[in-house]
């Protein structure tokens, strides 16, 4: 049995954009993650789910990101029967 929770994320996020120099604060919800026990603590799991999320969505389009704030839950899961 493996042991992991699927969380669901939202995080605030400020980011620089490249072209204008400009910094804006953005709140994102909804982003998933799963949190694998064995492999390392939910905090963590939950910040990266929050950092590839603002690397897969700006790419080089902005100079850099930083998490202000970090909050999951875990989501409801269907029991599987054998």
């Amino acid at each position: 049995m493996d042991r992991q929770t699927l969380i669901n994320v939202e995080a605030d996020i400020v980011i620089r954009h490249r072209e204008t120099a400009k910094e804006e604060t953005l709140t994102v919800r909804g982003i998933e993650c799963t949190w694998n026990w064995d492999d390392g603590s939910r905090d963590a799991a939950e910040y990266w789910a929050a950092a590839d999320w603002a690397s897969e969505t700006f790419g080089n389009s902005i100079d850099w990101f930083s998490i202000k704030c970090v909050v999951g839950s875990p989501c409801k899961q269907e029991e599987t029967t054998p």
